[in-house]
């Protein structure tokens, strides 16, 4: 292998993880949550959310179950966690709080053609209704990062 190989094989790893060029047209968020007037969305009482964060350049695939009891519970195949726990008062009520910031969480899955991104799917079930939302670190709406951040965070937190 000459001496040049190495540079090489560098210099193309680091260009495709290079940015977009500044003239190509960033796609539109998918799955933007709408508000109607015709929608109400209250503080939840009863609540469970199932969470799977997949994807990234490694390839992770964890998912966290919640509810609002603050029953948690963490599986990941790499690293091996099966983590079961009761998480804070203060917290169930923060992430309580985030899930109505984000409702009615309005989504429509979509492949936005980002190859590292973390993929996330959440199932909520909020008291008698339940809602699916698939998203990317590209498609993923104002209103819903907190609500992702918190919840990929007591996904660390767990292993």
């Amino acid at each position: 292998m000459s001496k040049i190989t190495p540079i090489l094989i560098i210099g193309i790893i680091l260009s495709a993880c290079a940015g977009v060029p500044a003239n190509t047209p960033l796609p539109e968020p998918l799955g933007t949550p709408t508000r109607s007037p015709n929608t109400a969305c209250s503080p939840p009482s009863n609540w469970k959310i199932q969470f799977n964060r997949s994807g990234g350049f490694a390839g992770f695939d964890e998912s966290l179950t919640l509810d609002s009891g603050g029953n948690l519970r963490v599986q990941s195949e790499r690293p091996a966690v099966d983590v079961q726990k009761t998480i804070s008062k203060d917290q169930v009520n923060a992430i309580a709080g985030l899930l109505f910031q984000a409702c009615p969480f309005e989504m429509n899955p979509n492949d936005a053609g980002c190859a590292d991104c973390f993929l996330y799917k959440l199932d909520v079930q909020m008291d008698d209704r339940t809602y699916v939302m698939l998203a990317t670190d590209i498609t993923l709406t104002e209103d819903l990062q907190p609500l992702i951040g918190s919840l990929s965070q007591l996904l660390q937190d767990a292993e």
